[in-house]
């Protein structure tokens, strides 16, 4: 059937991985992540520790521009 829907073959802890990825990435609330899997919190930021190090660098740029941006807008209307 994979080969038949040409999708890439992935195993149970991989689709774990994903999974936990993605609500991570939806910003889902790392304890409903954790009860959700039977772990707790701190087995969540143990395990997936990089993905909220990538997100924290995200928003630390994010919040940047918005400040650079924000310093433009002002001398724009001055």
């Amino acid at each position: 059937m994979i080969k038949l829907a040409k999708v890439k073959k992935i195993t149970v802890p991989g689709l774990r991985h994903t999974h936990v990825n993605i609500l991570i990435n939806k910003n889902i609330n790392v304890k409903a992540i954790a009860e959700r899997l039977g772990n707790t919190p701190g087995m969540i930021y143990n395990v997936y520790g990089h993905v909220f190090k990538e997100l924290e660098e995200e928003s630390v740029k994010l919040f940047k521009w918005s400040l650079e941006e924000s310093r433009a807008n002002r001398g724009a209307s001055s």
